[in-house]
């Protein structure tokens, strides 16, 4: 079956990039090299020759990653694809440098958080012809989560597979034990502020840590307050916004209902591993859901018959708090081998015995098919098929796309936790840190 597909994918992408000049070497309109020869042409031959695609993961993730890529040799003998891989803050390093040179590998893995920094400066190669005339099926993604593989232009930079979200883990045990109900539909911000302490009061401890500098349920702060982070002018929300933010977490921290700000920056970094909630010692947690089979493995070791689960972000007038961060795969705009890379992404995406090997290692499996396959397997864990569920869930709530501009690590994951400690271990007046935050931020994205 996967040859029939092969020699229907030869046909349609060489139809696809016949009109096109190849990318490596020179602009995507010339067509010579810059040495003055005759520059390859992208339709000229069959889907063969070698490509690059690099990723960010630790062992197993490469393991699975590089199962997809004997998989995909095996359907498309004549390609060869040279993996490179590297841990998550490493890869966003290399990809600044390789986009500066002009030398990106063909396929770069991307995030829509970070995808302006290399989409809209003319790093990648818009991807919407080739989806167009089918040489990338995306039929099988939401609309809401395709288009947030889309710059700021409107182009198509990014085809998502891997959706990954914040979530509420409640340790359900500790919660039934002293008899508080578990987080209802559509709860709000004002219900978890109740229920955070009522069971501090319950317990006589922390119920969550400290999440004044939390980049990510500030965002659903903002989303579930009518707002975003970004709009395609910049910024999207307001300082008042970001004190909102603030007050309600000084609430909680001087009810003691969360950890202290000197708590919550010491263990800021810590994997989540060894969080007090994963040790069994927090009722509630906050982090992306594809973490819950990790952290069940490590409460299952140190307090055995506690039971995990996830829940979304509080929803509030604006609507859900949730927003998707996705992680794709695009092409670089210096690529030489568009045919082969348009493959491999349509074959990553859609091939369901890739995605099953694959397991929705990096987030949930973005295909509607593959993700009903997922959720069928008898080989995927209990704890991955809730995260799965929780994410249809999201997308049946009508979860739309999510606009990220440029600076988004410089603002979100520095300038916020910057502003954040001076206020509460520094004493700097919260509506002055609020201003100064939200003016460094609109500078920033300029």
């Amino acid at each position: 079956m996967r040859s029939a597909r092969r020699h229907t994918m030869v046909a349609v992408v060489a139809a696809a990039v016949a009109l096109t000049a190849a990318c490596g070497g020179g602009s995507a309109e010339s067509d010579t090299t810059p040495d003055g020869s005759a520059a390859p042409q992208e339709g000229d031959s069959e889907i063969s020759g070698e490509i690059q695609y690099a990723w960010w993961g630790g062992p197993a993730r490469n393991e699975r990653t590089q199962a997809v890529i004997d998989l995909f040799e095996q359907a498309y003998p004549e390609v060869t694809v040279n993996g490179t891989t590297a841990e998550f803050t490493s890869h966003w390093e290399n990809m600044t440098v390789q986009a500066a040179g002009g030398n990106l590998p063909c396929i770069p893995q991307m995030q829509n958080r970070t995808m302006a920094d290399y989409g809209d400066r003319g790093a990648l190669r818009p991807l919407d012809d080739l989806v167009e005339s089918g040489a990338i099926d995306v039929s099988n993604i939401p609309e809401s989560v395709l288009d947030s593989g889309r710059g700021a232009d409107g182009n198509l930079y990014m085809i998502p597979y891997g959706a990954a979200f914040g979530s509420l883990m409640v340790n359900e045990t500790m919660v039934q034990e002293i008899g508080l109900e578990l987080p209802p539909d559509g709860y709000d911000w004002d219900w978890l502020k109740q229920w955070l302490l009522d069971i501090s009061a319950a317990t006589g401890q922390p119920a969550m840590y400290n999440v004044g500098q939390h980049t990510d349920l500030f965002e659903a702060w903002v989303r579930s307050h009518g707002e975003e982070l970004y709009t395609e002018d910049g910024i999207g929300f307001t300082a008042e916004t970001v004190l909102g933010y603030w007050e309600w977490v000084d609430e909680l921290e001087k009810a003691g209902a969360i950890d202290s700000a000197e708590r919550g920056v010491e263990t800021r970094n810590a994997p989540v591993e060894q969080s007090d909630f994963a040790q069994g010692q927090r009722a509630a947690h906050i982090w992306p859901a594809n973490a819950l089979g990790t952290v069940q493995s490590t409460i299952d070791e140190v307090e055995p018959g506690n039971v995990l689960n996830v829940y979304p972000l509080p929803s509030g007038p604006g609507g859900p708090g949730n927003a998707l961060w996705l992680s794709g795969l695009a092409i670089a705009k210096n690529c030489d081998n568009v045919p082969a890379s348009a493959a491999f992404i349509d074959f990553f995406v859609n091939d369901p015995e890739a995605a099953l090997v694959y397991a929705s290692d990096n987030g949930a499996n973005t295909s509607t098919e593959n993700l009903q396959a997922l959720l069928d397997s008898p080989d995927i864990s209990d704890a991955k098929k809730t995260e799965l569920e929780l994410y249809r869930t999201l997308t049946d709530l009508g979860v739309g796309r999510t606009i990220y501009g440029k600076g988004y690590a410089a603002i979100f994951q520095q300038a916020f936790t910057r502003f954040y400690e001076q206020l509460s271990l520094q004493g700097q007046d919260m509506a002055e840190a609020a201003q100064q935050f939200h003016a460094e931020a609109v500078s920033t994205v300029g």
